[in-house]
């Protein structure tokens, strides 16, 4: 449960805002009830009971933004719904709302759900004057202070937002090649194991080791050795499909996970690739650069240990071999 909350952060978030929700607002909506004042009351255990079933389904399926953002809308119709009823005491329920709107979607998502929200509220004080506020100048002055707020809570999600996606790449991906890197890689493995588990997929493993990289860096410098890395993940991304990751798994290796194949289009893949790589890379002197890969597809109640070691030890035997070729594990 700590991990998932860990891992990761709009269900932390969600959930941070559904207990919330639960302990803060629960005592106002049975106050509210019983002191006689049913429509308040009722709205506030909705947006109790909205925001259990949120957090609930988002825990189930894995889901926050559906969950997230019917969580939002029922916030601000609350909102609005509160403002009309208490009049200017409901105002001060909208300031936390426009901070937890904020938790529960993207930032553009918010700022114009909270947008929607005080243009309504803007439209029915214009058309009821005491309704909601006693005098212009409050109505102003709530305007005003809810659209600093808004816009100062959307910048700093706005910001928070690319920060989180460039701390996930940084931990996901490898700093030299942009491929995924071996933590990633390790979840892929274990995400393998399960599909094949629960829905009998079947997976295949591609492991690539440059050949003679060593005397590459050797006659041609580090420098050379980490272009011809670098240029040889966009050259197997245009042998895959789409959604086929490429993986760094350490040095000049590199792993491939594939779905949804058979053991014969896994070895005819693997070819391709490796014919690929002998085509399209080429050393400064102009000869062309050769990969051993070894390959192995999952088998029924293995670990990704085992699949991987395989997979490795296939790549061993084609480098015994010669080199330049593949080998099934």
């Amino acid at each position: 449960m700590l991990k998932r909350l860990k891992d990761d952060f709009y269900l932390a978030m969600l959930t941070l805002v559904g207990v919330t929700i639960v302990l803060c607002v629960t005592p106002y909506g049975i106050y509210r009830l019983y002191s006689g004042n049913y429509i308040v009351g009722i709205a506030d255990l909705i947006m109790v009971g909205c925001a259990i079933a949120a957090t609930v389904t988002a825990w189930r399926t894995g889901d926050t933004v559906k969950p997230g953002l019917f969580m939002a809308v029922v916030f601000c119709v609350g909102a609005i719904l509160v403002c009309i009823s208490l009049g200017v005491d409901g105002v001060f329920w909208v300031y936390p709302f426009l901070v937890f709107v904020f938790f529960l979607v993207s930032p553009l998502r918010a700022f114009a759900l909270l947008l929607l929200m005080l243009l309504a509220l803007f439209a029915i004080s214009s058309f009821k004057p005491d309704l909601i506020f006693s005098s212009q100048f409050q109505m102003l002055a709530f305007f005003v202070t809810t659209s600093i707020t808004s816009l100062f809570a959307f910048i700093f999600a706005y910001r928070a937002q690319i920060q989180r996606r460039e701390l996930q790449r940084l931990a996901t991906t490898d700093s030299l090649t942009g491929a995924s890197n071996r933590r990633t890689l390790n979840e892929q493995l274990v995400l393998a194991i399960e599909q094949q588990s629960r829905h009998n997929r079947q997976y295949g493993l591609i492991l690539l080791d440059l050949d003679h990289f060593k005397q590459i860096n050797d006659k041609y410098g580090h420098k050379t050795g980490d272009k011809i890395l670098i240029e040889l993940v966009p050259v197997l991304q245009s042998l895959l499909r789409q959604h086929d990751p490429v993986f760094r798994f350490g040095g000049e290796e590199f792993v491939v996970v594939v779905a949804d194949i058979s053991a014969a289009a896994l070895e005819k893949l693997a070819e391709k690739l490796r014919q690929g790589v002998e085509q399209k890379m080429l050393l400064p002197d102009g000869s062309h650069i050769t990969t051993s890969v070894g390959i192995a597809m999952l088998q029924a109640g293995e670990d990704w240990e085992a699949w991987l070691h395989r997979a490795d030890m296939a790549l061993y035997q084609a480098k015994h071999q010669g080199r330049n070729q593949v080998v099934v594990g």
